[in-house]
């Protein structure tokens, strides 16, 4: 039902923030190329992907965070130096698992993540923990403002980020979103695909502590993206707020076990989208016929 896809498409434009990318722009001398056009091309691309997963494709939840293919035009193509047959249509191009997987490896979010001339680990460890691993941050005590100036040029940003956030105080909320963010470090700051930053290694190695205490070695992208796609605790916190986007309702005022039911059937349906979407209206429409019948 196109109603149904349009409300789908919604949700993920909330979901992944993608209404920050809107007005996204990036140092000219630095990118060149990096125009409205591309940005244009960058979001039906990315719109593209989540359809060919939930409409055409296996519906499944974690192919959105595991798939290596990036829908791409002629202009995208040239721009991220990829082959393509030239055409002005999108195209689906494999990239390979070590450089793309899924969702947290599309150009646009990780440029939406991301200053205008350099990464930002910060922001996009943020954006996992709150949107994909479903975790709660505290505001920071006090807001301190990133400045390229107070550091010396030579440094990588992980290493920037390191020195910023090193205080106990920061650590509280920095020990979870540092690693997640440091994962994603082989990407530039408009999601090309680097090995090196300032002529060193890039080090997108970490351990980060899930909720339920276990160590997850990350060694850079793909790890990440595969403890999302097949945490526990990952997919809990997707089915929240896909909830409360249908619903318009937290999902928990619905019952305490009512998470549990819906996880279930989430990982028995193979973790199919659409078949959660109907999971979601049936238990909430339930929810409202048996309050009508106590009244």
């Amino acid at each position: 039902n196109p109603r149904s896809q349009a409300k789908l498409r919604c949700f993920f434009e909330h979901w992944l923030e993608m209404e920050r990318g809107e007005d996204l722009a990036k140092d000219a001398e630095l990118y060149p190329g990096f125009d409205k056009s591309l940005v244009a091309d960058l979001r039906i691309s990315l719109h593209g992907f989540i359809e060919q997963i939930v409409w055409m494709g296996s519906g499944d939840y974690r192919e959105l965070l595991l798939a290596s293919e990036v829908p791409m035009n002629r202009r995208m193509a040239e721009f991220y130096e990829v082959k393509h047959s030239g055409s002005d249509r999108f195209e689906l191009v494999e990239f390979g698992r070590k450089q793309r997987s899924g969702l947290l490896t599309h150009p646009y979010l990780l440029a939406q993540f991301a200053y205008p001339g350099a990464t930002s680990p910060i922001h996009r460890g943020v954006f996992i923990t709150r949107n994909m691993l479903g975790r709660a941050l505290r505001a920071p005590p006090e807001a301190v403002e990133f400045k390229e100036s107070d550091f010396d040029p030579s440094m990588t940003m992980r290493e920037k980020v390191t020195e910023m956030t090193k205080a106990a105080v920061c650590q509280n909320c920095h020990a979870v979103i540092n690693p997640l963010g440091f994962s994603l470090e082989h990407y530039d700051a408009v999601g090309r695909y680097r090995k090196r930053e300032n002529r060193k290694r890039i080090d997108a190695a970490g351990e980060y502590e899930s909720v339920s205490g276990k160590n997850v070695r990350l060694r850079g992208a793909r790890d990440l993206s595969k403890f999302a796609a097949h945490s526990p605790e990952a997919q809990r916190a997707f089915i929240e707020k896909l909830f409360h986007h249908l619903v318009k309702q937290p999902l928990r005022a619905y019952g305490d076990d009512t998470l549990d039911r819906l996880h279930e059937t989430f990982v028995e349906s193979k973790c199919n989208i659409r078949t959660l979407a109907v999971e979601i209206v049936t238990v909430s429409a339930a929810h409202g016929i048996a309050d009508k019948m106590k009244q």
